[in-house]
């Protein structure tokens, strides 16, 4: 993909700039520092991936905004490929428009296209990927140490497999995960740790074999006391058996004696229940109606006798729809007098003239109508009629004039007679028509005065401007605003008289509650007072009443639960209910010795007849209790003898490996050796896929990095002249001295590691241009290059342009003219620009 066209519309320091490249494979941009070359090398790379400007963060040249505030950022690179198809790429940014990394539009043979289309060509490169492969200048060429065999590796994969940067990532995360599982001088990874873990387990297996040769001997012995001491234990059983049954027989003999004692108790007690609740509760009821009976008594002697009712005050009450109506009334016309006010300054509002003539009578209005028809309305204008009469004539006379200009030219007799005819009307008819205009004009200016000073007149007498006026509109307002007037006069009138209706209402109610009643609020609070003032009389009567029949109703009810009460306590052959609490009582006693019998009965019901015997033999019973205890306390001493024996041998036990003991240690050793089995296939098999991995990327990649090698050892063995001819990369980069010696970048001088930059850089490049062939940019790359090594470098570049692009920016003039080459130059006007 060649270069043939670089056009600039605004970027950095350039407007409207152009380099037209030439034909061959090399060109040389010269200009001396700031000129713009720098700049040059950050548009070709910005076009063709995008504008980052200031906020990226990217390696270098970012931010070339344009110097001048001018607009839009970008321009257009044109390429041409080995098809003879010619590409133009143009990328555009303004701002506040669209991406920060400008508008890409791509062009093929004058034709739009998706841009896939161009950068399919070149694999869908990144500008990262760029600037490392194709781009030299002075700060790159310092990182040469940051050259890493994995990074290059990375770039030659891109281009082999699809997906390459997943399985790149794959292959690390396989590698890693191997390596974390083991190490050959390493002791973390788990499978080195199992290996010790293995061997000393082995130790362990042994030591435990021979321990249980001793412990089986000691297990006999064991087995044989257990034996023994289980026939003393079963013999305690069977006593501790025979005890406790007999001890229980003597636990529960005093409750079979209770049981004898509460049946001796029992009696037979004839008492009813519900008859005894319901002479309580009737006893109850009696009792509460004689507090009741003497509560209402009570009250009753609290009254006096009933007042009588005073006819005077009812019929004052019966006033009060009225005054309700007299204040609603009072109220609407105080609200119409609101009303009427502001239907008042509204009037005004609208016409700030009315409150002129507001006070005027209807005679004064009258001739402020009369005064102001005998106003002119209009100012007089200058005619017009005459002037569009002198227009016609001369109407009239241009066209005699214009026909005999063009009978002069046919006959020119009849044609010089008619223009000097239409011409003679036209002077004639204008010096007329001119003095009748200044005298109508100057007839006009005095009447409009006189006008005028009558208008002033006007308004000097009722401080009314009669311009632009509406007399009937404001005679209307007038008339409304005395209706309004009027109203006003009748509603202060009714609220007079709706006053003197409720004055002498107050004076009554004034004198019968003495206090000040005056207003519409005042009398109905005082008929309020009075009404709660009668009902309280009423009610006071109604409760009176209430009271006297409560009591009649008492005493009928109290007599008819007392007869109830003594038919109750007749039929229980008691003389009142203190005795018949009494028969309760027994009754009561009787319930819970049987419930206690009925209780103990169910808990012996099994033994019965075991107590029945042992009743009998009481004596015998418990001397034969006494000897089963000695003997049970007998065994009991066997057995702990025996148990400690038994703890002697165990102890001897526990401190030997038994079987158990060996088999845990052998199995112990057995699952290390399965999970070492497993990790280590687990190990093989990430180590292989990593290396499956790798192998299938270099077979995608041709065996790019191989080839890759070889080609830039040759490139420094030229550059050097022999003075290096071997290149190692792995983590770090070391090269091979003439005499044998390996030296680290870091030694070198900064000449020769520029040099061994060039060579890797190059060589890389060499090696993907059947994938991508783009320009190679070398800006000011050779200040650190004597004479010598600037020759050389020169024939590789020879090298290299047959395949390859490459545009040389430099400030150098010895370069250029070692180059040989015509150079473009920064400056308008001159060749190629």
């Amino acid at each position: 993909m060649k270069l043939v066209r670089i056009q600039i519309v605004n970027f950095g320091q350039f407007s409207n700039f152009t380099f037209d490249l030439s034909n061959s494979n090399i060109d040389v941009f010269y200009g001396v520092n700031e000129a713009g070359k720098s700049t040059v090398v950050a548009f070709i790379k910005q076009i063709l991936f995008g504008f980052h400007l200031a906020n990226q963060g990217s390696e270098f040249f970012e931010d070339y905004k344009p110097l001048a505030q001018v607009s839009p950022m970008g321009g257009s690179l044109f390429f041409e490929n080995e098809n003879g198809q010619h590409y133009q790429l143009e990328r555009l940014y303004a701002k506040g428009k669209g991406s920060k990394a400008g508008t890409l539009t791509v062009k093929c043979d004058n034709q739009v296209i998706p841009e896939i289309v161009f950068f399919d060509q070149i694999k869908n490169i990144d500008g990262k990927f760029y600037t490392d492969s194709f781009i030299f200048n002075q700060d790159m060429l310092a990182k040469v140490d940051q050259i890493k065999q994995k990074d290059l590796m990375e770039r030659i994969y891109y281009l082999g497999a699809a997906n390459s940067d997943s399985l790149i990532t794959l292959r690390d995360d396989f590698s890693k995960s191997a390596d974390a599982l083991f190490k050959k001088t390493g002791k973390k990874p788990p499978i080195n740790q199992l290996l010790l873990e293995i061997k000393e387990q082995e130790n362990e297996v042994s030591n435990s074999e021979n321990e249980f040769s001793v412990y089986q001997e000691l297990n006999d012995n064991f087995k044989k006391q257990r034996g023994l001491q289980h026939q003393e234990e079963q013999k305690e059983l069977e006593l501790e058996k025979e005890y406790d049954s007999l001890d229980k027989i003597q636990k529960l003999f005093p409750s079979y004696e209770k049981l004898q004692d509460l049946q001796n108790q029992v009696r037979t007690i004839n008492f009813d229940s519900k008859q005894f609740q319901s002479a309580q509760t009737l006893t109850i009821q009696a009792e509460s109606l004689h507090k009741k009976q003497q509560k209402i008594t009570a009250k009753l002697n609290e009254y006096s006798d009933d007042p009588e009712e005073n006819t005077a005050v009812s019929k004052l009450l019966q006033k009060k729809p009225e005054v309700l109506q007299w204040q609603s009334e009072y109220r609407n016309c105080l609200q119409k007098d609101e009303q009427i006010k502001d239907e008042q300054n509204q009037l005004i509002a609208l016409d700030s003239n009315l409150n002129k003539i507001v006070k005027m009578n209807q005679e004064q209005i009258i001739k402020l109508q009369e005064d102001y028809q005998k106003l002119p309305q209009k100012e007089l204008k200058i005619e017009q009629s005459k002037s569009d009469n002198s227009k016609q004539f001369l109407l009239f006379g241009g066209i005699i004039f214009v026909v005999g200009l063009i009978l002069l030219f046919i006959a020119r007799v009849f044609g010089f007679l008619a223009s000097s005819v239409g011409l003679a009307l036209i002077i004639v008819f204008g010096s007329y028509r001119q003095k009748q205009t200044q005298k109508t004009v100057e007839t006009a200016a005095e009447q409009n005065e006189k006008i005028r000073q009558q208008r002033q007149s006007f308004e000097k007498r009722y401080g009314i401007n009669p311009i632009n006026l509406d007399i009937n509109n404001l005679i209307n307002e007038w008339r409304q605003y005395q209706v309004l007037i009027q109203n006003l006069k009748r509603n202060n009138q009714r609220k007079n008289e709706l006053i003197g209706l409720v004055t002498p209402i107050a004076v009554q109610l004034g004198d019968e509650l003495n206090q000040t009643v005056s207003t519409f609020e005042d009398v109905l609070n005082a008929l309020d007072q009075l009404t709660e003032k009668i009902n309280l009389e009423k009610l006071r009567r109604e409760k009176q009443t209430s009271l006297k029949n409560s009591l009649v109703e008492n005493k009928d009810e109290l007599n008819e639960i007392t007869t109830k009460l003594k038919i109750i306590l007749a039929k229980a052959q008691v003389s009142g209910l203190a005795e018949y609490e009494q028969v309760q009582k027994q009754k009561l006693k009787q319930d819970k010795i049987q419930n206690q019998i009925d209780a103990l009965k169910s808990n012996l019901q099994n033994d019965l007849s075991e107590l029945k015997g042992y009743e009998k033999n009481k004596t015998q019973n418990q001397n034969d209790l006494e000897n089963l205890r000695l003997k049970i306390s007998s065994v009991h001493e066997n057995i702990n003898h025996l148990q400690e024996k038994t703890a002697e041998i165990k102890v001897k036990m526990e401190n030997l490996a038994n079987s158990t003991a060996v088999f845990v240690e052998k199995q112990k050793l057995a699952n290390l050796k399965a999970r070492l089995k497993n990790l280590s296939v687990e190990y093989l098999a990430d180590l292989f896929t990593a290396k499956w991995i790798s192998r299938a990327l270099d077979l995608a990649s041709n065996e790019r990095f191989p080839k890759m090698l070889v080609t830039a050892k040759e490139y420094l063995r030229l550059l050097t002249d022999n003075r290096y001819n071997n290149i190692e990369i792995d983590k770090k980069i070391t090269v091979t001295r003439f005499d044998g010696k390996k030296i680290e970048v870091q030694y070198l001088s900064r000449g020769t590691s520029e040099q061994l930059y060039f060579a890797l850089k190059l060589a890389f490049i060499q090696q993907i241009r059947d994938e991508i062939n783009l320009p190679i940019l070398i800006d000011d790359s050779f200040v650190n290059f004597d004479d010598h090594r600037v020759d050389e470098i020169e024939k590789l570049l020879q090298a290299i342009a047959r395949n390859n692009q490459v545009l040389i920016f430099t400030a150098q003039t010895s370069l250029v003219d070692k180059l040989r080459i015509q150079p473009l130059t920064f400056k308008r006007g001159t060749k190629n620009v």
